[in-house]
């Protein structure tokens, strides 16, 4: 017997559907209306998860001709020769990490690449990965990186990391699944600008706004020791790439401050952070946005994921459809017996 009952609709935009539905459900409907009405084969137009079935499955109907002919699969068993991804549930207060996964060299390009042999855990310009025993690249280690580019089972790109030297050496990386709840989080610091209102760029795509006021933590090892401990109020944050945002501008003058240059392989030191601290109320005001937001909103959730993928031919059969699917959902809370 259905006990409470949640629904609503959205148009794909071709990556992972992430629903809130503000606590725990049993199952979940999804209908795929684009795919239902063509005539397209091993398109997934209907899918079906309960509680007791694994993360990323789902019970699904699908055009096994190109006609509405529709047969039964699941997502993880495939057809067509293909595995496709369903519905999991999401309950972003449980702070979880992947499992280790090996990389094998850092390049020095501009972003570097990280050479691994499985991405499928990653999803470029969203993922954030956390590296650790980086035996070429001591620097990066303990830092956490919003992925860029991927390719697959190959390399996958760290958006916002400066350029190291080249290392064909061993190393780890995890995937950070959920960040901390409460917005905005201190972020690592990759560079600082000289200029009459410094630039900050973050390792991970951030979540500052403008009006925030945020303290400086800069060790030695970074050369800008000038902006050790200075407090600062966010006056823009800016988009750069496809990662979201990761540069922070500051109404700090730092021209005359030493050049700030990452630290190399071997050496020993702590991470450059932005950490937030309050709120310059009217700059916040000034720009249209809310005051007394700061660090005190709770941003976890709880819900489920429809998942996709940038492989055309995965998302066809995807829960999460195809960039421009006219998609509908139900999930609810059930007895169980």
């Amino acid at each position: 017997m259905n006990t409470i009952n949640f629904q609503g609709a959205f148009s794909s935009d071709g990556t992972d559907k992430l629903i809130d539905t503000g606590s725990r459900v049993d199952w979940v409907q999804v209908y795929n209306l684009t795919n239902i009405a063509s005539s397209t084969q091993w398109v997934g137009t209907y899918f079906y998860w309960q509680r007791g079935m694994t993360d990323n499955d789902a019970i699904t109907n699908f055009h096994s001709t190109a006609s509405q002919i529709a047969s039964e699969s699941t997502t993880a068993i495939g057809y067509n020769s293909v595995t496709y991804h369903g519905v999991t549930p999401i309950d972003t207060s449980v702070k979880t990490f992947s499992a280790i996964v090996a990389s094998t060299a850092v390049s020095a390009a501009a972003p570097p690449l990280v050479a691994t042999a499985d991405t499928s855990l990653l999803v470029a310009n969203s993922s954030v990965v956390r590296l650790t025993n980086m035996l070429g690249t001591t620097q990066y280690a303990g830092m956490d990186f919003s992925v860029g580019a991927i390719v697959a089972d190959t390399t996958f790109a760290l958006a916002h990391a400066p350029a190291p030297v080249a290392s064909v050496l061993a190393g780890e990386w995890r995937k950070i699944e959920y960040p901390s709840k409460f917005y905005p989080r201190r972020r690592y610091i990759t560079a600082i600008s000289k200029a009459a209102s410094a630039v900050v760029v973050t390792s991970v795509t951030n979540d500052f706004t403008v009006g925030e006021k945020v303290r400086f933590v800069v060790p030695v090892a970074f050369g800008m020791s000038e902006m050790d401990g200075l407090v600062g109020t966010v006056t823009a944050v800016v988009q750069t790439g496809t990662t979201g945002n990761n540069t922070v501008t500051v109404n700090i003058a730092s021209t005359a401050f030493t050049t700030f240059a990452f630290p190399l392989t071997g050496t020993t030191f702590t991470h450059a952070q932005i950490i937030p601290i309050g709120e310059d109320t009217a700059t916040a005001l000034s720009s249209g946005l809310s005051s007394l937001g700061g660090a005190t909103e709770d941003k976890d959730y709880v819900g489920f994921k429809l998942a996709t993928s940038a492989t055309a031919a995965i998302a066809l059969g995807s829960a999460g459809g195809t960039s421009g699917d006219a998609i509908k959902w139900r999930a609810g809370k059930s007895f169980g017996l």
